[in-house]
């Protein structure tokens, strides 16, 4: 399954990935991309970048870099379980793509399923957060039925992530029954490789294969196409200013 952009990816800003925004980008030229989706993590991880930073990104990056749509967003870290996002208002309203997600370091540690569950009921009623970002992590396990359903009644959509099984050990099963869900409410689907080095921008077999497994419609996958992808930004009212094609 083909993807006209990858939707999570990392640079050395946050110093665990080892690739430039611009190399990242120039890859994604290479394999025949259309767009590429930053997300760099939100302040409140350790060495990610200042508040100022997403502040400054729409600004900074020009829209359109070597025939590459740049879509300037973050991965905000969840803070607590009424769905706090560490990055401040001022960068949100200025990014195009918001993803929120959970990271043992960052989340609070030894909080139950139900406290989890409502952690991301809250994020789903926040109109700035735009995807959800590696559900499947079973360190982080909620009532993934009553979260996909908040999860459409927000017009989110869902990341399978294909870094997940290497990176979450555990996450396979989860990711499944996530994907079935997603599929049975409707839920928009982004299949994506979590890049913290430009050449894993693209790989996104793992999640595809999930993605095909559980009978998800290649049209419930947004970034399998660029309009599509386009139209439920636009949809969101996050940007005005993208490309046609």
């Amino acid at each position: 399954m083909k993807i006209a952009g990858d939707t999570h990816t990392h640079t050395l800003s946050c110093q665990h990935a080892y690739s430039t925004l611009l190399e990242n980008i120039r890859y994604a030229a290479s394999i025949g991309h259309r767009f590429l989706v930053t997300t760099e993590h939100g302040p409140a991880m350790a060495g990610a970048p200042h508040e100022w930073f997403f502040e400054n990104l729409a600004k900074a990056v020009p829209r359109e870099v070597e025939g590459v749509v740049v879509i300037k967003g973050c991965e905000a870290n969840l803070m607590d379980c009424a769905g706090t996002l560490d990055v401040p208002e001022a960068g949100l309203k200025r990014l195009d793509l918001v993803m929120a997600s959970m990271h043992r370091v960052t989340f609070p540690q030894g909080t139950t399923p139900e406290e989890r569950t409502a952690a991301w009921c809250a994020a789903a009623k926040n109109p700035r957060v735009d995807v959800i970002g590696h559900l499947g992590d079973p360190r982080f396990s909620v009532d993934y039925e009553a979260v996909i359903r908040a999860f459409r009644e927000g017009g989110q959509a869902v990341e399978l992530n294909s870094s997940s099984p290497k990176s979450r050990p555990g996450s396979e099963e989860n990711c499944r029954t996530i994907a079935r869900l997603c599929r049975e409410h409707g839920v928009p689907v982004l299949l994506s490789t979590d890049a913290h080095f430009c050449t894993a921008i693209g790989k996104v077999e793992r999640a595809a294969s999930v993605a095909r497994e559980a009978g998800i419609p290649e049209e419930q996958i947004l970034n399998t196409s660029y309009r599509r992808f386009r139209d439920w930004l636009a949809a969101r009212q996050r940007i005005s200013d993208l490309p046609e094609e």
